[in-house]
């Protein structure tokens, strides 16, 4: 085997390993979204997460998190809930997570729930 190919098979590896870690990072953080909402309301990861969002003395940046989770399950189930906190726009300019629940979260989350994304198969588990 000549000395490119080997380069390009051990670049090739790097990069695959490289997307393996944050695709396993992306799961850890909404597995310990679910957890902290599963203590905070019990119930199922799903339901803990809407019950973040509809309880009015949660944070801005937890319910964040949480609509950010939802969105990464990707399970139309959870439409409804987002759709009741949904303005319909998405404001201009970047939105501060921890002062504001997120228009761009929630309609991001939203059309991943109706599209489907790539990591939402690794979440049967948890819902």
């Amino acid at each position: 085997m000549s000395y490119i190919k080997k380069i390009a098979m051990i670049l090739v590896a790097a990069a695959l390993l490289i997307f393996l870690s944050g695709i396993f990072v992306i799961y850890l953080e909404v597995r310990s979204t679910c957890k902290a909402a599963m203590e905070k309301f019990g119930g199922s990861c799903q339901s803990a997460l809407i019950a973040v969002l509809e309880d009015p003395s949660v944070a801005p940046k937890e319910k964040n998190d949480a609509i950010w989770a939802l969105g990464q399950m990707a399970d139309p189930t959870s439409l409804p809930a987002l759709e009741k906190i949904w303005s319909g726009k998405v404001p201009e300019g970047r939105e501060p997570l921890d002062e504001v629940v997120s228009q761009y979260e929630i309609e991001k989350a939203m059309r991943w729930m109706k599209q489907g994304n790539i990591t939402s198969w690794m979440y049967g588990g948890l819902k």
